[in-house]
């Protein structure tokens, strides 16, 4: 497989693994790391990262998860799909990763050879009408609900999830209600939240939450997690989700 063209690359774990990612268009964030920590997922797994981007979460998911079974990455952009590809395949992931160049509109058990024991998710943000959109299309579908919408999510998740299934997802505290009900109207049960802060003494931005397919009503809050201590450090929980 050709390395993509002038495409940058990041490291993970003492440069136990590299990413490639387009240099002007959608790149990974954060949350991406910290789904990728964070997930509720369990040895011998089936998992799947709807919207995949470069296929970060996938591979964080199984260095830190040797035990799980696979994961499969869905991604409706076909140079994004691509760079999944070469990336698992580069870092020796190919047989434990799959991408589908897909719609998670339109994906069923049957592409993945059966249900998921854990579904995860870092979704558009905004809603399509609000705010300003991206010129950058990779960006502006990444950001905004233009091909899927928060809805379309959970759906896809509770038709993929296997009965008391796991889904985790990273959503922006401002939609925290829309997230909460979208799961619920799709059999789908919040049980555990937990705020992400930038840094103490400062609200939190983001909401990481695990919902659980046909459960009973009941939520936990966890903990608040800190990005930074300060401005210029990370907090020591965000230094170790880069550590080996």
């Amino acid at each position: 497989m050709n390395q993509p063209s002038d495409h940058t690359s990041d490291t993970f774990f003492n440069g136990r693994i590299s990413i490639k990612q387009p240099p002007d268009g959608y790149r990974f964030s954060i949350d991406a790391v910290i789904l990728g920590n964070l997930a509720a997922v369990h040895p011998d797994d089936k998992v799947l990262d709807l919207g995949c981007g470069c296929g970060v979460i996938p591979m964080i998911l199984h260095y830190r998860n040797p035990g799980i079974r696979q994961v499969f990455g869905v991604e409706i952009q076909a140079e994004l799909a691509a760079i999944a590809r070469f990336n698992a395949a580069e870092n020796h992931m190919n047989n434990q990763i799959r991408i589908l160049h897909q719609d998670i509109k339109t994906v069923v058990p049957e592409d993945t050879g059966g249900t998921m024991d854990a579904v995860v998710c870092n979704p558009p943000h905004f809603a399509r009408d609000s705010g300003r959109i991206n010129p950058d299309s990779q960006r502006a579908v990444a950001r905004h609900e233009i091909a899927v919408t928060l809805a379309d999510v959970t759906a896809a998740a509770a038709r993929m999830l296997a009965a008391a299934g796991r889904f985790t997802v990273i959503y922006p505290c401002e939609r925290m209600v829309d997230l909460v009900s979208a799961m619920r109207s799709a059999g789908i049960e919040p049980k555990r939240l937990r705020m992400i802060h930038p840094r103490p003494g400062v609200e939190a931005k983001r909401v990481l939450a695990v919902g659980i397919k046909g459960k009973h009503p009941g939520i936990k809050i966890d903990p608040p997690l800190f990005i930074r201590n300060d401005p210029d450090h990370y907090s020591e929980e965000l230094e170790a989700m880069f550590a080996p």
